[in-house]
Protein backbone atom coordinates (compact mmCIF):
# COMPACT_ATOMS: atom_id res chain seq x y z
CA UNK A 1 0.00 0.00 0.00
CA UNK A 2 2.77 2.50 0.85
CA UNK A 3 4.15 2.51 -3.04
CA UNK A 4 1.13 3.82 -4.42
CA UNK A 5 0.82 6.32 -1.67
CA UNK A 6 4.37 7.68 -2.23
CA UNK A 7 3.72 7.44 -6.07
CA UNK A 8 0.35 9.59 -5.60
CA UNK A 9 2.53 11.95 -3.78
CA UNK A 10 5.36 12.21 -6.26
CA UNK A 11 2.77 12.19 -9.12
CA UNK A 12 0.79 15.07 -7.78
CA UNK A 13 3.41 17.54 -7.75
CA UNK A 14 4.71 16.66 -11.40
CA UNK A 15 1.26 16.88 -12.62
CA UNK A 16 0.74 20.40 -11.12
CA UNK A 17 3.91 21.43 -12.76
CA UNK A 18 2.55 20.05 -15.75
CA UNK A 19 -0.36 22.78 -15.72
CA UNK A 20 2.39 25.28 -14.93
CA UNK A 21 5.39 24.89 -17.03
CA UNK A 22 6.79 28.51 -16.51
CA UNK A 23 7.05 27.55 -13.39
CA UNK A 24 9.89 25.64 -14.07
CA UNK A 25 11.45 27.29 -16.62
CA UNK A 26 11.18 30.72 -14.15
CA UNK A 27 13.79 28.63 -12.13
CA UNK A 28 16.40 28.50 -14.75
CA UNK A 29 15.86 31.83 -16.23
CA UNK A 30 16.62 33.48 -12.87
CA UNK A 31 20.30 31.12 -12.43
CA UNK A 32 20.71 32.42 -15.89
CA UNK A 33 20.40 35.99 -15.09
CA UNK A 34 21.86 36.02 -11.94
CA UNK A 35 24.85 33.96 -13.00
CA UNK A 36 24.89 36.21 -16.66
CA UNK A 37 25.22 39.82 -15.08
CA UNK A 38 28.85 38.88 -13.48
CA UNK A 39 30.60 38.43 -16.68
CA UNK A 40 28.88 41.83 -18.11
CA UNK A 41 30.33 44.02 -15.14
CA UNK A 42 33.92 42.59 -15.01
CA UNK A 43 36.88 43.25 -17.71
CA UNK A 44 36.87 40.49 -20.61
CA UNK A 45 39.68 38.93 -18.94
CA UNK A 46 39.19 34.69 -18.85
CA UNK A 47 41.53 34.60 -15.82
CA UNK A 48 39.38 36.81 -13.58
CA UNK A 49 35.98 34.58 -14.89
CA UNK A 50 36.92 31.02 -14.28
CA UNK A 51 38.24 32.37 -10.74
CA UNK A 52 34.73 33.66 -10.30
CA UNK A 53 32.69 30.77 -11.97
CA UNK A 54 32.48 28.58 -9.74
CA UNK A 55 31.38 30.90 -6.14
CA UNK A 56 29.09 33.06 -8.84
CA UNK A 57 27.72 29.33 -10.23
CA UNK A 58 26.70 28.18 -7.31
CA UNK A 59 25.39 30.98 -5.37
CA UNK A 60 23.09 31.49 -8.62
CA UNK A 61 21.77 28.24 -8.20
CA UNK A 62 21.39 28.30 -4.08
CA UNK A 63 19.25 31.32 -4.94
CA UNK A 64 17.54 29.94 -7.67
CA UNK A 65 16.80 26.41 -6.23
CA UNK A 66 16.01 28.30 -2.67
CA UNK A 67 13.21 30.55 -3.38
CA UNK A 68 11.30 28.20 -5.45
CA UNK A 69 11.44 25.76 -2.08
CA UNK A 70 11.09 28.52 0.53
CA UNK A 71 7.17 28.00 0.22
CA UNK A 72 6.58 24.46 -0.76
CA UNK A 73 4.31 23.69 1.69
CA UNK A 74 1.99 26.20 2.43
CA UNK A 75 -0.02 25.83 -0.59
CA UNK A 76 -0.43 22.29 1.00
CA UNK A 77 -1.41 23.15 4.15
CA UNK A 78 -3.73 25.86 3.14
CA UNK A 79 -5.65 23.41 1.03
CA UNK A 80 -5.74 20.95 3.23
CA UNK A 81 -3.67 18.51 1.41
CA UNK A 82 -1.36 17.98 4.48
CA UNK A 83 -4.48 16.97 6.56
CA UNK A 84 -5.60 14.45 3.87
CA UNK A 85 -1.57 12.85 4.41
CA UNK A 86 -2.33 12.73 8.22
CA UNK A 87 -5.41 10.92 7.50
CA UNK A 88 -3.46 7.90 4.47
CA UNK A 89 -0.50 8.27 7.35
CA UNK A 90 -2.92 6.85 10.26
CA UNK A 91 -5.13 4.84 7.76
CA UNK A 92 -2.22 2.50 5.51
CA UNK A 93 0.23 2.76 8.08
CA UNK A 94 2.66 4.47 6.27
CA UNK A 95 4.82 7.07 7.89
CA UNK A 96 4.27 10.63 7.18
CA UNK A 97 7.98 11.12 6.73
CA UNK A 98 7.74 8.72 3.23
CA UNK A 99 4.92 10.96 2.03
CA UNK A 100 7.82 14.41 2.74
CA UNK A 101 10.09 12.42 1.77
CA UNK A 102 8.59 11.57 -1.56
CA UNK A 103 7.66 15.92 -1.83
CA UNK A 104 10.92 16.54 -1.18
CA UNK A 105 12.40 14.51 -3.70
CA UNK A 106 9.72 15.67 -6.35
CA UNK A 107 10.64 19.27 -5.39
CA UNK A 108 14.37 18.62 -6.17
CA UNK A 109 13.78 17.16 -9.76
CA UNK A 110 11.57 19.90 -10.14
CA UNK A 111 14.00 23.01 -9.29
CA UNK A 112 17.44 21.45 -9.60
CA UNK A 113 16.73 20.19 -12.93
CA UNK A 114 16.10 22.92 -15.03
CA UNK A 115 18.81 24.77 -13.20
CA UNK A 116 21.24 21.78 -13.93
CA UNK A 117 20.53 21.70 -17.32
CA UNK A 118 21.44 25.32 -17.62
CA UNK A 119 24.50 25.27 -15.62
CA UNK A 120 26.42 23.95 -18.97
CA UNK A 121 25.18 26.81 -21.15
CA UNK A 122 26.04 29.48 -18.35
CA UNK A 123 29.10 27.51 -17.76
CA UNK A 124 30.29 28.60 -21.53
CA UNK A 125 30.63 32.32 -20.13
CA UNK A 126 33.31 31.53 -18.09
CA UNK A 127 35.09 29.12 -19.77
CA UNK A 128 35.40 25.96 -17.93
CA UNK A 129 37.63 22.80 -19.11
CA UNK A 130 35.18 20.10 -19.27
CA UNK A 131 36.79 18.11 -16.20
CA UNK A 132 35.99 21.63 -13.84
CA UNK A 133 32.56 21.45 -15.43
CA UNK A 134 31.99 17.50 -14.81
CA UNK A 135 32.66 18.53 -11.15
CA UNK A 136 30.70 21.31 -10.66
CA UNK A 137 27.06 19.30 -12.14
CA UNK A 138 28.11 16.48 -9.51
CA UNK A 139 28.51 19.25 -6.69
CA UNK A 140 24.99 21.04 -7.87
CA UNK A 141 23.42 18.03 -7.68
CA UNK A 142 24.31 17.23 -4.49
CA UNK A 143 24.36 20.56 -2.86
CA UNK A 144 20.99 21.53 -4.46
CA UNK A 145 19.54 18.27 -3.10
CA UNK A 146 21.00 19.09 0.35
CA UNK A 147 19.21 22.60 0.35
CA UNK A 148 15.88 21.19 -0.59
CA UNK A 149 16.18 18.74 2.32
CA UNK A 150 16.98 21.99 5.05
CA UNK A 151 14.89 24.08 3.08
CA UNK A 152 11.69 21.69 3.70
CA UNK A 153 12.32 21.09 7.17
CA UNK A 154 12.51 25.11 7.69
CA UNK A 155 9.19 24.82 5.48
CA UNK A 156 7.43 22.52 7.67
CA UNK A 157 8.29 24.57 10.94
CA UNK A 158 7.32 28.23 8.92
CA UNK A 159 4.33 26.50 7.62
CA UNK A 160 1.18 27.90 9.62
CA UNK A 161 3.10 31.23 10.12
CA UNK A 162 2.67 34.46 8.23
CA UNK A 163 5.44 35.62 6.11
CA UNK A 164 6.33 31.91 5.91
CA UNK A 165 8.77 32.36 2.77
CA UNK A 166 10.58 35.29 3.99
CA UNK A 167 11.23 33.15 7.77
CA UNK A 168 12.64 30.19 5.58
CA UNK A 169 14.88 31.99 3.49
CA UNK A 170 16.66 33.62 6.65
CA UNK A 171 16.81 30.70 8.52
CA UNK A 172 18.61 28.49 5.29
CA UNK A 173 20.83 31.19 4.48
CA UNK A 174 22.94 31.01 6.90
CA UNK A 175 23.16 27.22 7.14
CA UNK A 176 23.78 27.27 3.31
CA UNK A 177 27.02 28.64 3.62
CA UNK A 178 28.70 25.06 4.41
CA UNK A 179 27.40 23.44 0.90
CA UNK A 180 28.57 26.84 -1.06
CA UNK A 181 31.69 26.38 0.58
CA UNK A 182 32.41 22.73 -0.45
CA UNK A 183 30.82 23.08 -3.78
CA UNK A 184 32.90 25.91 -4.56
CA UNK A 185 35.83 24.28 -3.67
CA UNK A 186 35.54 20.82 -5.15
CA UNK A 187 34.98 23.04 -8.61
CA UNK A 188 38.30 24.87 -7.61
CA UNK A 189 40.44 21.92 -7.02
CA UNK A 190 39.27 20.71 -10.45
CA UNK A 191 40.23 23.83 -12.22
CA UNK A 192 43.80 23.09 -10.47
CA UNK A 193 44.15 19.62 -11.73
CA UNK A 194 43.58 18.43 -8.01
CA UNK A 195 41.50 15.71 -6.67
CA UNK A 196 37.95 16.50 -6.01
CA UNK A 197 36.84 13.86 -4.18
CA UNK A 198 37.16 14.85 -0.74
CA UNK A 199 34.51 18.22 -0.88
CA UNK A 200 32.24 16.35 -3.06
CA UNK A 201 32.61 13.20 -0.29
CA UNK A 202 31.79 16.05 2.07
CA UNK A 203 28.38 16.90 0.15
CA UNK A 204 27.57 12.68 0.05
CA UNK A 205 27.85 12.33 3.38
CA UNK A 206 25.92 15.48 4.39
CA UNK A 207 23.35 14.61 1.80
CA UNK A 208 23.41 10.94 3.14
CA UNK A 209 22.97 12.33 7.17
CA UNK A 210 20.20 14.83 6.14
CA UNK A 211 18.51 12.24 4.16
CA UNK A 212 17.47 10.44 7.22
CA UNK A 213 17.06 13.41 9.27
CA UNK A 214 15.30 15.75 7.50
CA UNK A 215 11.95 13.93 6.15
CA UNK A 216 11.28 12.93 10.04
CA UNK A 217 11.78 16.39 11.31
CA UNK A 218 9.69 18.36 8.54
CA UNK A 219 6.90 15.86 9.32
CA UNK A 220 7.07 16.38 12.73
CA UNK A 221 6.70 20.26 11.85
CA UNK A 222 3.58 20.02 9.34
CA UNK A 223 1.89 17.42 12.24
CA UNK A 224 2.67 20.56 14.35
CA UNK A 225 0.93 23.22 11.81
CA UNK A 226 -2.01 20.79 10.83
CA UNK A 227 -3.00 20.87 14.87
CA UNK A 228 -1.73 24.77 15.62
Amino acid sequence: MSVPLLRAVFLREWAKAARQPADLLRHALFFVLVSSLFPLALKPDARALALLAPGVLWVGALLAVLLASASMFQDDLRSGWIDQWLLASRATGVPLALLVAARLLAQWLLTALPVLLAAPLVALQYGLAPGALAVLMVSLALGTAVLVLVAGVAAALAGGLRQAALLVLLIVLPLAAPIVIFGAQAVHAAMRGQPAGADLALLGALLAVLALVCPPLAAQGLKAAVEA
